[in-house]
């Protein structure tokens, strides 16, 4: 595989077919990534959130969807 988050999301749902299965492409197609496809990310987004992943959007494609909000960030009050 091409790229490491790949190699994680293939980790989480078992196998780089899941991935493809989840992203809609033949297996061989991931070996030729340099990133996740932007139309492909939200399909695999949630079939690692299925599997009860953690690896999300931001993660996978971060110059389309940025950082990741931190929901947990504490506000100052001052």
């Amino acid at each position: 595989m091409a790229i490491k988050i790949l190699a994680d999301i293939s980790k989480c749902l078992g196998s780089q077919a899941a991935v493809a299965r989840a992203a809609g492409v033949k297996p061989p197609s991931l070996h030729k990534w340099v990133r996740i496809p932007a139309g492909r990310v939200l399909a695999i987004e949630a079939a690692v959130r299925k599997k009860g992943g953690i690896i999300d959007r931001y993660s996978m494609r971060p110059d389309i969807y940025g950082d990741s909000p931190n929901p947990n960030a504490q506000k100052s009050v001052a």
